[in-house]
């Protein structure tokens, strides 16, 4: 007895086992193999049906044609065209006998009986026709007892075909059923396949995907298979566990970030105060030592202190600070100036990692001033970003100081300058007003020795101190003038409303110049030189009508007229004792321009200033190139 043939392993379809689209595309490709076959064999048992029925048609035609050709034998007048029933008969004999030929087997019964039949008509049946057919009616009797005989035989021909043809209709009814059933077992197998291996894997992908995109990273896939969407899903769980890392790493990450915004945010603040603080106009050395006070508390970086180094020399000067008694000696006892200024010059990074004491340097481009101190706390470090504060801030307080010292310098020189315009002042009215009456009292002195008459003299004393008083009480008025917040225009206008009360007539004024820009100095000499040109109109001009014209040209060079139409004088013949003509020209050479007197009497007097402001003469060289 043969062994039976083992089932094939797994292992043998390792590619089946691991893939579920080759397993589905295999069951899908079994399944159009089945229904190809089921076409194929339904298409040729369907032929084979077709010819059958065809031969059982022509196998009744015989019948008929048996029984025509012995009634056409039986009557002599039909004779004749008995024997083209008889080829008719012997033709479909022979048709019969070449389909069972191609369409039976040769033992088929069918094929054997009409194989009987073919040689019974060709040795009986038709021998005796032709025999009736040409006149031998003796033949007639054996003809009407073979050809009954020979029609049965053909009823049993059409019996055996129709009943091949019935076991062909049940072979195909067998195969058709058969195949059905094959095929819904497999149609079967394969949507159990599509639904437990593709279905509901993706189901599950796609619920955790849904899952994971509303920020839970829990979600796993059960799939983990060998075949292709179990890959899928080990990847998908290996990237949600990548995911969830990287994550949770990123919220730490952010949080770090946050923190450290945080810091950035109050270091800016910190350092916005501190700015706004130093940047003030009024800063005072007190308001210094505060804010580094603030800066130490915010940044716990401890006590500091700025030293200041007076034209390099040694030891420094302590401005300002909080170093207690103890921090100060220990810092002074730990190095001299010079090191804490060449030290100054170091990376505070480095400075930090050595010692508990951070020096910054203050000063600018042109050298170093002094040097601001830090002391740490013990035990602490300077990180990167307290050291880049730190470093800003040296910085803000170090500009601040020099911001101090150049508007110290600057309120000094502007002390000396207007010092200098005082004796200046001072020397050109009343100093030559006081040496004009000195050699007057000497003219009478010698006249009172001479006995001669001083009255003279007297009157001319008198002229000359009432005429110093004048300047001295404009000079006051002068001294006293100053430009506003309105600024320029304000105080022009203020002028020409005061000069306009005191001439008694109002001052007719041309101002083309609101646009320009001039500086503190050339305003308070252009409005001294149109009020001593108006005080000289209230004082001698007597006029009925006056009053400035001030324009400008294209090439911002300004020309300031006062006019007036009183009764003039003679510019050659100003009394020794008149210096106003004389100051309004210095005060117009200050300016860089000329000033130019036009006067005769009897017909007014016109007086003219031109010159380019300062900001403009500056501009000039840049505007040409």
């Amino acid at each position: 007895m043969p062994r039976p043939r083992p089932a094939p392993s797994p292992r043998l379809f390792p590619a089946l086992r691991h893939s579920v689209l080759l397993r589905i595309g295999a069951l899908m490709g079994f399944l159009a193999l089945l229904s190809i076959v089921s076409i194929l064999i339904s298409t040729m048992i369907a032929e084979d049906i077709s010819g059958r029925a065809r031969a059982v048609n022509v196998s009744g035609s015989l019948r008929m044609l048996s029984f025509r050709t012995l009634s056409e034998l039986q009557q002599p007048e039909k004779r004749a065209q008995a024997l083209e029933t008889i080829l008719k008969v012997e033709r479909r004999l022979h048709w019969l006998e070449r389909f069972a030929a191609n369409k039976s087997a040769p033992d088929a019964l069918s094929a054997r009986a009409l194989k009987n039949l073919v040689q019974r008509w060709e040795n009986q049946i038709r021998p005796l026709e032709m025999a009736i057919a040409n006149g031998h009616a003796a033949s007639l009797f054996s003809a009407t007892r073979e050809i009954p005989d020979f029609v049965d035989d053909i009823d049993e021909i059409v019996r055996l075909i129709e009943d091949e043809l019935e076991s062909r209709a049940k072979l195909l009814r067998a195969i058709q059923l058969g195949l059905l059933a094959v095929i819904v077992l497999i149609s079967s197998i394969t949507i159990w396949l599509l639904h437990h291996h593709l279905v509901q894997p993706l189901a599950q992908l796609l619920q955790a995907a849904k899952t994971v995109s509303r920020g839970s990273f829990s979600a796993r896939v059960q799939h983990v298979s060998a075949d292709e969407l179990g890959q899928l899903g080990r990847a998908f769980n290996a990237m949600i566990g990548e995911i969830a890392g990287m994550y949770a790493h990123l919220e730490e990450k952010v949080t770090e970030k946050t923190q450290a915004l945080t810091q950035s945010k109050q270091s800016l603040e910190l350092l916005y105060r501190v700015s706004q603080q130093l940047s003030a106009s009024d800063l005072t050395l007190d308001q210094i030592e505060s804010i580094l006070a603030e800066v130490g508390e915010a940044l716990a970086i401890g006590s500091a202190m700025i030293c200041i180094s007076e034209h390099g020399h040694f030891p420094a000067r302590t401005v300002v600070g909080d170093f207690n008694e103890d921090e100060a000696g220990h810092c002074c006892r730990q190095m001299d100036c010079r090191n804490c200024f060449v030290r100054s010059h170091q990376p505070l990074s480095e400075q930090a990692a050595r010692h508990s004491l951070v020096v910054l340097p203050i000063g600018d481009s042109s050298g170093q001033l002094g040097a601001l101190p830090i002391l740490l706390p013990p035990g602490t470090e300077l990180p990167p970003e307290k050291a880049r504060i730190v470093e800003t801030v040296g910085h803000h307080v170090s500009n601040a100081l020099l911001n101090m010292r150049r508007t110290e310098e600057k309120h000094r020189l502007a002390v000396l300058e207007e010092r200098n315009v005082i004796a200046r002042e001072l020397h050109d009215s009343i100093a030559q007003s006081l040496s004009y009456l000195k050699i007057q009292v000497t003219r009478l002195e010698k006249c009172i020795a001479e006995d001669c008459n001083p009255q003279d003299i007297l009157n001319e004393l008198k002229t000359g101190l009432n005429s110093a008083y004048r300047e001295l009480r404009e000079l006051i008025t002068t001294f006293r003038l100053r430009i506003d917040a309105g600024g320029f225009q304000a105080a022009l206008e203020s002028t020409i409303a005061e000069f306009s009360k005191k001439i008694g007539t109002p001052l007719e004024v041309s101002n083309a110049m609101p646009g320009l820009v001039f500086s503190a100095n050339e305003e308070m000499h252009i409005i001294r030189i149109i009020r001593e040109a108006l005080s000289n109109i209230e004082r001698h001009a007597r006029a009925q009508r006056a009053g400035v014209d001030i324009r400008v040209d294209d090439t911002r060079r300004v020309t300031i007229h006062i006019f007036d139409d009183g009764r003039g004088f003679d510019p050659g013949a100003v009394p020794s004792n008149h210096f106003g003509t004389a100051i309004m020209r210095d005060r117009a050479h200050i300016l860089g321009g000329v000033l130019d007197v036009d006067s005769l009497p009897g017909q007014g007097c016109r007086i003219q200033l031109q010159f380019t402001p300062q900001h403009y003469r500056q501009s000039e060289p840049e505007h040409q190139t």
